[in-house]
């Protein structure tokens, strides 16, 4: 076998894509005795590849005893044409550091795309610097893969500088860019672009129609009419943009209309339009008609055409809440041995959350391992934000770490979860790594994090998101400036929060009510009554959590008659049906002013059973103004309210022991040691920029009446000066005796 017969062996085995004549080809190279022939052996790793056998292809190249550039090259480009690009990245950071070969365009053209898949701009901004050094700056194909790099990576700021630098712009150039500004929802940039371009085509057309159905805007279909009045017809890419069109304005007749050209254009058998008219139905509430051309197409599709039909009909299933269906369809694909991608699984897991089911999830996981997507950015990030969601956050902590590459959903998914589920302090920490990789982060992030702030009274922490806001622009996103007057009120900074609201322009509940509880939470009752009125006269309502917060200010202060006042206007004055925390709060406000006879009515009147947290109240308020009768009464309630409830025999316990009922006390500490003991409460403090815990642990000693209390304090070891014990027991002093008090003074 000679040099052209084994060049009419490439071609053939490339044309019919056989790995079984691929190998035998192979093997007649190696008896011919080219096995040492650089250009074959550099063309069969492009066959290998070609024949879908990446590992093979990557063998040939590992056993090849010399390499050229085009071999470097040939590599790094099927390893990221194979959506490898993580490997191909490798490959090239090992023949820079060997310094054998100097890379060229082409080169440079495979590994500015395998950065954009990855998203890794800095690898790719030293691939330009070395594109500048070494000249290469002026080949188009290059720049537009820089450009497109730039693109990808979300840096459309050195994108626009890169398509500035292009000397003479071909149609690829123009496209990219307003493909980019379209993709970020910058519509204005991308429209001004398509302006400026000599002549948009087809492309160009289609790049900005489908950023505009993304971005829900209604001029997507009067495009469409504008490219058809150019002369300009639409195609295969064109079609499934106007039907995401129709399917999210819900305009079936013109769907269909759109169906029917699609036929007579003859793209009847295209698998995008197909799959967009799949999508288009399901949207419009047609499953059977999607069901219809499903079956239709499915029959006559290619594999990969295939999986690209199943995913439209499982979407079309979520879409319409049927969820059950779209489990049967997935049991069956699994069955069929139809490959899963990473589509497929998104809406898997998808249906996942829908049910609440962290076992399926889990179960979903591992076939997801299996399937070697874990490590997907796409499906990861769902997989986090599932975990995060059920409270398991070590689960997604340990994924969050194994993930390449991080999109701002999997960052926020675990910020949430965090801070969900109490661990406050690495919500910050995490938000912060978040500032440092310079990555977007929208209002939705920081209204979560000034939550975690709020919730550990982290008032250095929470100025500096504040300043952040103000650098974004963030400050008068309703959810953040709610977020805002929250942390500083729960930081004891009401005098910052009602600066903050008072600079608004345009207050809603939401603002009204954050207020109002702040207020609340730092003793200004009055001026929570204030602002409830100011609220009503500026015409907005206020809901229940405003109410509350008025009535939560009231018991604070000691102000009955106010807390009356408000009650009675809950249902009268405001349409609300009073919930169960305003009665709680209510009852304690009369408990605690002695006035039992009116906390019992209104317990009676109540329009459902009292639960535990009414009866403590009530129990808590006998135990201070010594009324046994109504304590004993009350006692039997709150047992048959919660029977094994250990708190609630501390608190039986602390009672008995300030009526000085000491033979009670006793049996109730005995039924106490069988049931389970007391955890210990934890008080958080903050040292500027440091956390620390003091950890109060129960001790009482009830034969001698001291319900009494040690407070162990955690923290490294410290200058005297840099603890201020004032500080420390204050934080105790609404929760403590002065039994306890003595413990730490």
């Amino acid at each position: 076998m000679d040099l052209n017969h084994i060049q009419i062996a490439f071609r053939y085995c490339i044309r019919f894509r056989s790995i079984k004549n691929a190998k035998s080809l192979h093997s007649h190279i190696i008896k011919s005795g080219f096995c040492n022939h650089i250009f074959i052996l550099n063309n069969m790793i492009s066959v290998y590849s070609k024949c879908s056998s990446i590992i093979d292809a990557r063998n040939m190249f590992d056993e090849m005893p010399h390499r050229n550039i085009v071999s470097w090259t040939t590599m790094v480009s099927v390893l990221t044409n194979s959506s490898m690009p993580h490997e191909a990245l490798s490959l090239y950071n090992e023949m820079i550091e060997s310094k054998i070969e100097q890379p060229n365009q082409f080169l440079y053209s495979a590994v500015l795309k395998a950065c954009g898949l990855v998203r890794n701009v800095e690898l790719g901004k030293m691939v330009h610097y070395h594109i500048f050094q070494a000249k290469l700056d002026v080949d188009i194909v290059l720049m537009n893969a820089l450009l497109d790099m730039y693109v990808k990576c979300g840096s459309l700021r050195d994108a626009q500088r890169v398509f500035c630098e292009i000397p003479c712009k071909n149609a690829t150039s123009w496209n990219t860019l307003i493909l980019g500004y379209a993709k970020q929802g910058l519509i204005d940039d991308a429209m001004k672009l398509f302006d400026k371009m000599p002549e948009p085509d087809i492309v160009s057309w289609n790049s900005i129609i489908a950023g505009l159905v993304d971005n829900a805007s209604s001029r997507a279909l009067r495009f469409v009419s504008m490219m058809h009045g150019k002369g300009l017809k639409m195609d295969e890419f064109t079609f499934p943009s106007v039907l995401k069109a129709c399917g999210c304005s819900d305009e079936l007749m013109l769907g269909r209309e759109i169906h029917c050209y699609i036929i007579k254009s003859g793209f009847e058998s295209s698998c995008y339009c197909i799959s967009a008219l799949i999508d288009m139905y399901s949207s419009c509430k047609l499953l059977s008609e999607a069901t219809k051309i499903f079956d239709q197409y499915f029959r006559n599709s290619s594999v990969s055409e295939s999986l690209a039909l199943w995913n439209s009909m499982l979407s079309g299933h979520v879409v319409n809440g049927d969820y059950v269906e779209a489990l049967s369809m997935i049991s069956h694909m699994h069955r069929s041995g139809v490959r899963f991608d990473f589509y497929t699984f998104s809406i898997v897991l998808k249906i996942c959350m829908n049910f609440d089911n962290l076992s399926l999830a889990s179960q979903v996981h591992g076939f997801v391992i299996t399937s070697g997507y874990e490590l997907d950015c796409v499906v990861g990030s769902i997989l986090i934000d599932i975990y995060a969601k059920q409270g398991s956050i070590n689960n997604a902590l340990r994924l969050f770490e194994r993930l390449p590459d991080k999109d701002v959903v999997a960052w926020s998914s675990l910020i949430t979860g965090c801070a969900r589920f109490g661990s406050d302090k690495l919500a910050f920490s995490l938000f912060m790594d978040m500032i440092h990789l310079g990555l977007q982060i929208d209002h939705f992030v920081i209204s979560i994090v000034l939550k975690a702030c709020s919730s550990l009274a982290s008032h250095q922490h929470g100025k500096q998101v504040h300043s952040l806001c103000l650098k974004k622009g963030y400050e008068s996103e309703g959810v953040v400036t709610t977020a805002l007057i929250d942390m500083y009120a729960k930081c004891g900074d009401i005098e910052d929060a009602l600066s903050l609201f008072g600079c608004l322009s345009e207050i809603d509940t939401m603002s009204w009510t954050s207020i109002i509880v702040g207020c609340a939470q730092n003793g200004r009752a009055e001026e929570a009554i204030s602002l409830l009125h100011k609220m009503i006269e500026s015409g907005t309502k206020p809901n229940k959590i405003t109410i509350l917060g008025v009535l939560t200010a009231c018991r604070h202060s000691g102000l009955v008659e106010e807390a009356w006042d408000v009650f009675n206007s809950i249902e009268t004055n405001h349409g609300l049906i009073p919930c169960p925390e305003h009665y709680n709060c209510m009852v304690d406000i009369l408990g605690q002013a002695g006035r039992f006879e009116e906390a019992v009515k209104l317990i009676s009147e109540m329009p459902f059973k009292p639960d535990k947290t009414i009866w403590s109240s009530l129990l808590g308020a006998c135990g201070t103004y010594k009324n046994r009768d109504l304590a004993n009464i009350v006692a039997e309630h709150l047992l048959a309210t919660s029977p094994e409830d250990v708190s609630v025999y501390i608190m039986l316990s602390n009672v008995y022991a300030a009526l000085g009922m000491w033979d009670s006390v006793s049996k109730v500490r005995e039924t106490v040691k069988k049931i389970g003991k007391k955890r210990a409460g934890k008080i958080f403090y903050e040292i500027p920029f440091k956390f620390y815990f003091m950890e109060h642990l129960h001790l009482g000693h009830a034969k001698q009446g001291l319900n009494g209390g040690v407070v162990k304090v955690i923290y490294p070891i410290l200058e005297p000066d840099l603890v201020s014990w004032n500080n420390v027991i204050a934080g105790l002093a609404d929760n403590a005796s002065p039994y306890e008090m003595q413990f730490v003074s």
